[in-house]
């Protein structure tokens, strides 16, 4: 069985178990980002002068933070417990396809073609697509947003993948989401201008994948000039990503290879 052949076969159970239980992520993923919209990018919004944002109202400058914020709350829900349980008695769908012809490279690559492709390809767009009906799209270019929430899924996910897979007791879960997804969906420039936070946090900010992301599709969508050159963020973005992977890979191998 060649590697993408592999891949293919471990993606397949995550969309055959993503079957059965895709009606309990609609409200996050989709339901949750278009009530920030309605609440704070509509309500709040008509108290925040264009100034603040750049010269775009600020329902125009949350759109595209809320596509790519989608792909990070949606990689708390595809790559923390289930990689963790992956391991486990209580979960030990890695410990199963160990019993396979699969590898755990491809368990990997199987895992991550699912949470860094089909879920933002999917729940994205939609997303995307519901916002356009609130008038927020100043360019043609917006559906290069969902591109830019792919790049974001892209440089986090094998990260999580190492970070949850290197865990050993589930009483630190809870510590992704504090320390991982909680910060960097509030503090990546999604609702606020990221030069409006003190200056000593602003570095954490830079550092921040979704930050990269929003800026990028903040370009698409609204036609404004993103902090860095395009291609610095993609690069950023891309380094995030490859040096993810091998990291998920050495502990993968690690664990499974018995």
């Amino acid at each position: 069985m060649t590697a993408t052949a592999a891949a293919w076969r471990a993606f397949g159970l995550q969309w055959a178990l993503y079957r059965h239980i895709w009606h309990g992520t609609v409200f996050s993923s989709v339901l949750l980002p278009i009530l920030y919209m309605i609440s704070i990018g509509i309500g709040v919004g008509s108290y925040i002068d264009s100034d603040a944002t750049g010269g775009i109202t600020y329902a125009e400058f949350i759109a595209p933070g809320l596509i790519c914020s989608v792909a990070v709350m949606m990689l708390g829900n595809d790559m923390v417990y289930p990689v963790f349980g992956g391991y486990q008695e209580w979960g030990g769908a890695y410990l199963a396809q160990r019993a396979t012809p699969l590898r755990p490279v491809d368990m990997l690559n199987g895992h991550l073609l699912y949470a860094v492709a089909f879920r933002p390809l999917t729940a994205c767009t939609l997303v995307a697509v519901v916002l356009a009906f609130f008038g927020v799209y100043a360019s043609a270019w917006a559906v290069l947003a969902v591109v830019a929430s792919v790049l974001v899924s892209a440089s986090i996910a094998p990260w999580l993948f190492a970070w949850c897979s290197s865990l050993k007791n589930d009483a630190m879960l809870n510590a992704v989401f504090r320390f991982a997804i909680m910060p960097i969906t509030l503090f990546s420039g999604v609702f606020f201008p990221a030069e409006q936070m003190p200056g000593f946090l602003q570095p954490l900010v830079w550092v921040s994948p979704l930050w990269h992301g929003t800026e990028l599709a903040r370009a698409a969508t609204a036609g404004v000039a993103p902090a860095l050159p395009p291609a610095a963020h993609i690069a950023y973005l891309a380094l995030l990503a490859v040096g993810g992977w091998f990291a998920a890979r050495r502990v993968i191998v690690r664990r499974l290879s018995f």
